[in-house]
Protein backbone atom coordinates (compact mmCIF):
# COMPACT_ATOMS: atom_id res chain seq x y z
CA UNK A 1 0.00 0.00 0.00
CA UNK A 2 1.12 3.18 -0.48
CA UNK A 3 0.57 5.85 1.96
CA UNK A 4 -0.25 9.68 0.85
CA UNK A 5 0.56 12.20 3.81
CA UNK A 6 -0.98 15.96 2.24
CA UNK A 7 -1.84 19.00 3.65
CA UNK A 8 0.22 21.30 6.26
CA UNK A 9 1.23 20.67 9.64
CA UNK A 10 1.16 16.64 9.07
CA UNK A 11 4.12 14.43 10.74
CA UNK A 12 5.03 10.93 10.43
CA UNK A 13 5.63 9.42 13.69
CA UNK A 14 6.29 5.56 14.90
CA UNK A 15 4.77 3.72 17.73
CA UNK A 16 5.76 0.10 18.11
CA UNK A 17 5.82 -1.58 14.72
CA UNK A 18 2.81 1.42 13.36
CA UNK A 19 3.55 4.74 11.14
CA UNK A 20 1.81 6.83 12.87
CA UNK A 21 0.38 10.37 11.21
CA UNK A 22 -0.23 13.59 13.03
CA UNK A 23 -1.43 16.26 12.68
CA UNK A 24 -1.24 19.53 14.40
CA UNK A 25 0.66 17.30 17.11
CA UNK A 26 -2.76 14.78 16.92
CA UNK A 27 -2.87 11.67 16.07
CA UNK A 28 -5.05 11.26 12.86
CA UNK A 29 -4.36 7.58 11.44
CA UNK A 30 -1.71 4.58 12.17
CA UNK A 31 -1.00 1.47 9.79
CA UNK A 32 1.61 -1.44 10.49
CA UNK A 33 4.32 -1.03 8.84
CA UNK A 34 4.49 -4.20 6.74
CA UNK A 35 1.25 -2.85 5.05
CA UNK A 36 3.09 0.19 3.68
CA UNK A 37 4.98 -0.03 0.42
CA UNK A 38 6.07 3.55 0.37
CA UNK A 39 5.38 6.83 1.70
CA UNK A 40 4.26 9.87 -1.08
CA UNK A 41 4.76 13.32 0.86
CA UNK A 42 2.89 16.04 -1.36
CA UNK A 43 2.78 18.59 1.75
CA UNK A 44 4.91 20.63 4.41
CA UNK A 45 5.65 18.41 7.75
CA UNK A 46 8.32 16.79 9.43
CA UNK A 47 9.21 13.08 10.59
CA UNK A 48 10.58 11.69 13.36
CA UNK A 49 14.48 9.78 13.44
CA UNK A 50 12.45 6.67 15.16
CA UNK A 51 9.83 6.31 11.84
CA UNK A 52 12.54 6.77 9.52
CA UNK A 53 14.37 3.76 11.82
CA UNK A 54 11.40 1.81 11.12
CA UNK A 55 10.63 2.45 7.04
CA UNK A 56 14.43 1.83 6.63
CA UNK A 57 13.86 -2.03 8.46
CA UNK A 58 10.91 -3.01 6.35
CA UNK A 59 11.99 -1.28 3.04
CA UNK A 60 9.86 1.67 2.54
CA UNK A 61 10.98 4.75 0.86
CA UNK A 62 9.35 8.54 1.04
CA UNK A 63 9.01 10.57 -1.83
CA UNK A 64 8.62 14.43 -1.67
CA UNK A 65 6.95 15.88 -5.02
CA UNK A 66 6.11 19.82 -4.97
CA UNK A 67 3.36 21.47 -6.38
CA UNK A 68 5.11 21.80 -9.94
CA UNK A 69 5.49 17.96 -10.45
CA UNK A 70 8.92 17.18 -9.67
CA UNK A 71 10.56 15.14 -7.43
CA UNK A 72 12.17 16.83 -4.43
CA UNK A 73 13.93 14.57 -2.41
CA UNK A 74 13.50 10.86 -1.67
CA UNK A 75 14.50 9.14 1.41
CA UNK A 76 15.71 5.65 1.13
CA UNK A 77 16.55 2.39 2.76
CA UNK A 78 20.66 1.70 2.52
CA UNK A 79 20.92 0.38 -1.33
CA UNK A 80 20.87 -3.46 -2.24
CA UNK A 81 24.02 -4.99 -2.61
CA UNK A 82 23.67 -6.79 -5.49
CA UNK A 83 26.47 -5.55 -7.56
CA UNK A 84 26.60 -8.25 -9.75
CA UNK A 85 22.93 -6.77 -11.03
CA UNK A 86 25.33 -3.36 -11.34
CA UNK A 87 28.34 -4.47 -12.93
CA UNK A 88 26.08 -6.29 -15.55
CA UNK A 89 24.20 -2.76 -16.11
CA UNK A 90 27.48 -1.30 -16.62
CA UNK A 91 28.96 -4.26 -18.74
CA UNK A 92 25.58 -4.20 -20.83
CA UNK A 93 26.27 -0.31 -22.08
CA UNK A 94 29.21 -1.62 -24.24
CA UNK A 95 27.24 -4.18 -26.01
CA UNK A 96 23.88 -5.14 -28.12
CA UNK A 97 21.91 -5.93 -24.57
CA UNK A 98 21.83 -2.12 -24.18
CA UNK A 99 20.27 -1.48 -27.66
CA UNK A 100 17.73 -4.49 -27.22
CA UNK A 101 16.27 -2.64 -23.92
CA UNK A 102 16.60 0.97 -25.39
CA UNK A 103 14.12 -0.40 -27.94
CA UNK A 104 12.11 -2.56 -25.57
CA UNK A 105 10.93 0.40 -23.57
CA UNK A 106 10.09 2.76 -26.64
CA UNK A 107 8.21 -0.31 -28.43
CA UNK A 108 6.29 -1.00 -25.48
CA UNK A 109 5.37 3.02 -25.25
CA UNK A 110 4.47 3.28 -28.84
CA UNK A 111 2.44 0.23 -28.57
CA UNK A 112 0.37 1.53 -25.21
CA UNK A 113 -0.26 4.98 -27.08
CA UNK A 114 -2.14 3.03 -30.15
CA UNK A 115 -4.26 1.20 -27.48
CA UNK A 116 -5.24 4.34 -25.42
CA UNK A 117 -6.04 6.08 -29.05
CA UNK A 118 -7.82 2.55 -30.42
CA UNK A 119 -9.35 2.77 -26.71
CA UNK A 120 -10.64 6.24 -27.38
CA UNK A 121 -12.27 5.60 -31.03
CA UNK A 122 -13.65 2.68 -29.64
CA UNK A 123 -15.81 4.79 -27.24
CA UNK A 124 -16.40 7.28 -30.23
CA UNK A 125 -17.85 4.89 -32.47
CA UNK A 126 -14.75 3.91 -34.36
CA UNK A 127 -13.98 7.75 -34.71
CA UNK A 128 -11.87 7.69 -38.44
CA UNK A 129 -9.54 10.45 -36.92
CA UNK A 130 -8.84 8.44 -33.55
CA UNK A 131 -8.41 5.10 -35.61
CA UNK A 132 -6.05 7.20 -38.91
CA UNK A 133 -3.65 8.65 -35.72
CA UNK A 134 -4.05 5.13 -33.46
CA UNK A 135 -2.50 2.89 -37.40
CA UNK A 136 -0.02 5.87 -38.05
CA UNK A 137 2.21 4.55 -35.09
CA UNK A 138 2.28 1.26 -36.98
CA UNK A 139 4.76 3.16 -38.64
CA UNK A 140 7.17 3.56 -36.09
CA UNK A 141 6.84 0.73 -34.87
CA UNK A 142 8.28 -1.09 -38.30
CA UNK A 143 11.21 1.20 -38.08
CA UNK A 144 12.32 0.52 -34.37
CA UNK A 145 11.83 -3.66 -35.42
CA UNK A 146 13.69 -2.62 -38.30
CA UNK A 147 17.31 -0.79 -36.53
CA UNK A 148 19.88 -3.56 -36.45
CA UNK A 149 21.25 -4.79 -33.05
CA UNK A 150 23.60 -2.59 -32.03
CA UNK A 151 24.94 -0.16 -28.79
CA UNK A 152 22.40 2.08 -27.02
CA UNK A 153 24.65 4.84 -27.98
CA UNK A 154 24.65 4.35 -31.54
CA UNK A 155 21.34 3.76 -31.44
CA UNK A 156 19.58 6.30 -29.58
CA UNK A 157 18.93 9.29 -31.74
CA UNK A 158 17.06 7.01 -34.24
CA UNK A 159 15.11 5.76 -31.21
CA UNK A 160 14.20 8.91 -29.80
CA UNK A 161 13.85 10.63 -33.23
CA UNK A 162 11.41 7.85 -34.10
CA UNK A 163 9.31 7.91 -30.37
CA UNK A 164 9.40 11.52 -31.17
CA UNK A 165 7.54 11.16 -34.55
CA UNK A 166 5.08 8.99 -33.10
CA UNK A 167 4.28 11.16 -29.52
CA UNK A 168 3.30 14.25 -32.04
CA UNK A 169 1.06 11.91 -33.56
CA UNK A 170 -0.31 10.50 -30.27
CA UNK A 171 -1.15 13.95 -28.56
CA UNK A 172 -2.68 14.83 -32.01
CA UNK A 173 -5.37 12.45 -31.04
CA UNK A 174 -5.00 12.88 -27.27
CA UNK A 175 -5.79 16.50 -27.87
CA UNK A 176 -9.41 15.87 -30.20
CA UNK A 177 -11.29 14.53 -27.34
CA UNK A 178 -10.16 17.41 -25.18
CA UNK A 179 -12.92 20.50 -24.93
CA UNK A 180 -11.01 24.02 -26.31
CA UNK A 181 -11.38 25.37 -23.29
CA UNK A 182 -8.67 23.87 -21.66
CA UNK A 183 -6.26 24.65 -24.06
CA UNK A 184 -4.34 22.01 -24.80
CA UNK A 185 -1.77 22.41 -27.50
CA UNK A 186 0.06 19.16 -27.42
CA UNK A 187 2.38 18.06 -24.88
CA UNK A 188 4.47 20.78 -23.43
CA UNK A 189 6.39 18.70 -20.58
CA UNK A 190 8.24 20.41 -17.55
CA UNK A 191 6.29 24.47 -16.87
CA UNK A 192 3.34 23.51 -17.53
CA UNK A 193 1.07 26.38 -18.82
CA UNK A 194 -2.45 24.53 -19.02
CA UNK A 195 -4.48 22.91 -16.63
CA UNK A 196 -3.83 19.43 -18.67
CA UNK A 197 -0.07 19.15 -19.25
CA UNK A 198 0.21 20.40 -15.07
CA UNK A 199 -2.06 17.33 -14.01
CA UNK A 200 0.19 15.03 -16.83
CA UNK A 201 3.31 16.34 -15.57
CA UNK A 202 1.67 15.87 -11.30
CA UNK A 203 0.71 12.37 -12.19
CA UNK A 204 4.22 11.42 -13.89
CA UNK A 205 6.02 12.69 -10.34
CA UNK A 206 3.58 10.20 -8.90
CA UNK A 207 4.34 7.44 -11.06
CA UNK A 208 8.29 8.15 -10.81
CA UNK A 209 8.27 7.22 -7.45
CA UNK A 210 7.02 3.61 -8.57
CA UNK A 211 9.61 3.80 -11.10
CA UNK A 212 12.62 4.24 -8.14
CA UNK A 213 10.61 1.68 -5.71
CA UNK A 214 11.52 -0.87 -8.59
CA UNK A 215 14.41 0.01 -9.30
CA UNK A 216 15.74 0.17 -5.97
CA UNK A 217 14.40 -3.45 -5.31
CA UNK A 218 15.46 -4.86 -8.70
CA UNK A 219 19.34 -3.73 -7.12
CA UNK A 220 19.84 -1.74 -10.37
CA UNK A 221 21.38 1.44 -10.52
CA UNK A 222 18.82 4.82 -11.21
CA UNK A 223 21.15 7.13 -12.72
CA UNK A 224 22.62 4.30 -15.31
CA UNK A 225 19.92 4.72 -18.29
CA UNK A 226 19.94 2.87 -21.25
CA UNK A 227 17.87 5.19 -23.04
CA UNK A 228 17.90 8.45 -21.55
CA UNK A 229 21.68 9.05 -21.55
CA UNK A 230 24.12 10.00 -18.50
CA UNK A 231 23.63 13.32 -17.58
CA UNK A 232 25.07 15.01 -13.79
CA UNK A 233 21.75 14.20 -11.44
CA UNK A 234 19.65 12.68 -13.85
CA UNK A 235 17.98 9.23 -12.95
CA UNK A 236 18.14 7.94 -16.46
CA UNK A 237 16.78 4.85 -15.67
CA UNK A 238 13.47 5.71 -13.69
CA UNK A 239 12.88 7.60 -16.88
CA UNK A 240 13.70 4.67 -19.32
CA UNK A 241 10.79 2.54 -17.30
CA UNK A 242 8.56 5.03 -16.86
CA UNK A 243 7.86 5.24 -20.81
CA UNK A 244 6.35 1.70 -20.54
CA UNK A 245 3.48 2.92 -18.05
CA UNK A 246 2.54 6.52 -18.60
CA UNK A 247 0.37 6.41 -21.19
CA UNK A 248 -2.10 2.91 -18.76
CA UNK A 249 -1.77 4.85 -15.60
CA UNK A 250 -1.60 8.70 -16.03
CA UNK A 251 -2.57 9.57 -19.19
CA UNK A 252 -6.31 7.67 -18.97
CA UNK A 253 -6.37 8.51 -15.83
CA UNK A 254 -6.26 12.51 -16.93
CA UNK A 255 -8.42 12.11 -19.68
CA UNK A 256 -11.31 10.04 -17.73
CA UNK A 257 -11.78 13.16 -14.85
CA UNK A 258 -11.06 15.92 -17.42
CA UNK A 259 -13.94 14.57 -19.66
CA UNK A 260 -16.35 13.45 -17.30
CA UNK A 261 -15.88 17.03 -15.65
CA UNK A 262 -14.86 15.69 -12.44
CA UNK A 263 -12.26 18.86 -12.16
CA UNK A 264 -12.70 22.06 -13.73
CA UNK A 265 -10.65 24.71 -14.95
CA UNK A 266 -11.26 27.12 -11.95
CA UNK A 267 -9.40 24.69 -9.97
CA UNK A 268 -6.36 25.80 -11.41
CA UNK A 269 -4.54 29.00 -10.93
CA UNK A 270 -1.11 30.43 -12.48
CA UNK A 271 1.80 30.82 -9.74
CA UNK A 272 5.21 31.55 -11.17
CA UNK A 273 4.04 31.63 -15.08
CA UNK A 274 2.89 28.49 -14.01
CA UNK A 275 -0.12 26.51 -13.91
CA UNK A 276 -1.32 25.24 -10.09
CA UNK A 277 -2.96 22.53 -9.53
CA UNK A 278 -5.53 23.28 -6.41
CA UNK A 279 -6.23 21.22 -3.21
CA UNK A 280 -9.21 19.57 -4.96
CA UNK A 281 -8.18 18.26 -8.02
CA UNK A 282 -4.49 17.51 -6.82
CA UNK A 283 -6.27 15.14 -4.18
CA UNK A 284 -8.53 13.57 -6.95
CA UNK A 285 -5.82 12.79 -9.35
CA UNK A 286 -3.55 11.38 -6.35
CA UNK A 287 -6.54 9.20 -5.64
CA UNK A 288 -7.70 8.01 -8.87
CA UNK A 289 -3.63 7.09 -9.65
CA UNK A 290 -3.21 5.17 -6.62
CA UNK A 291 -6.59 3.17 -7.32
CA UNK A 292 -5.56 2.75 -10.96
CA UNK A 293 -1.80 1.37 -9.15
CA UNK A 294 -3.95 -0.93 -6.67
CA UNK A 295 -6.48 -2.23 -9.51
CA UNK A 296 -5.65 -5.86 -11.22
CA UNK A 297 -5.26 -6.70 -14.84
CA UNK A 298 -4.27 -10.00 -17.05
CA UNK A 299 -0.64 -10.14 -17.08
CA UNK A 300 0.97 -13.36 -17.63
CA UNK A 301 -1.95 -15.49 -17.44
CA UNK A 302 -2.65 -14.33 -14.23
CA UNK A 303 -4.08 -11.25 -12.21
CA UNK A 304 -2.02 -8.50 -11.11
CA UNK A 305 -2.06 -4.97 -10.22
CA UNK A 306 -0.37 -2.31 -12.00
CA UNK A 307 2.07 -1.30 -9.09
CA UNK A 308 3.07 -5.11 -8.55
CA UNK A 309 3.70 -5.35 -12.78
CA UNK A 310 5.83 -2.32 -12.34
CA UNK A 311 7.91 -3.98 -9.51
CA UNK A 312 7.99 -7.17 -11.90
CA UNK A 313 9.52 -5.28 -14.91
CA UNK A 314 12.36 -3.59 -12.47
CA UNK A 315 12.84 -7.44 -11.43
CA UNK A 316 12.29 -8.34 -15.04
CA UNK A 317 14.93 -6.14 -16.24
CA UNK A 318 17.82 -7.31 -13.78
CA UNK A 319 17.27 -10.80 -14.67
CA UNK A 320 18.01 -10.30 -18.20
CA UNK A 321 20.97 -8.43 -17.87
CA UNK A 322 22.22 -11.17 -15.40
CA UNK A 323 21.49 -13.80 -18.06
CA UNK A 324 18.20 -15.57 -16.26
CA UNK A 325 16.14 -14.12 -18.93
CA UNK A 326 16.81 -14.28 -22.54
CA UNK A 327 15.22 -11.33 -23.36
CA UNK A 328 13.52 -7.62 -22.32
CA UNK A 329 10.33 -7.11 -23.00
CA UNK A 330 8.54 -3.66 -22.38
CA UNK A 331 5.10 -3.55 -20.76
CA UNK A 332 2.13 -3.12 -22.76
CA UNK A 333 -1.53 -3.24 -23.54
CA UNK A 334 -3.64 -3.67 -26.12
CA UNK A 335 -5.86 -1.26 -25.21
Amino acid sequence: MKLVVDGFGKSVAKRDNQIVIKENGKEVDYFRAEDVSQILLTGKGSITFDALTLLANHDIDCVSINWKGYVDYRLTPPEKKNVIVKKEQFFALADKRSGQIAKAFINAKIENQKAVLGTLAKSRSKDEFLTAQRDKLNYYLDKLDGLKKDTSDNLRSKILGFEGQASVEYWIGFQHVLDEKWGFNLRSGRGATDPVNSLLNYGYAVLQSEMWKSIYLAGLDPYCGFLHSDRYGRASLVFDLIEEFRQQIVDKTVLAIVNKNQVDVDDFEFDEGQIRIQDKARKLLIAKIMDKLNSKINFNDKKMSYEDIILYQGRLLGKYLTGEKKNYVGFSRRW
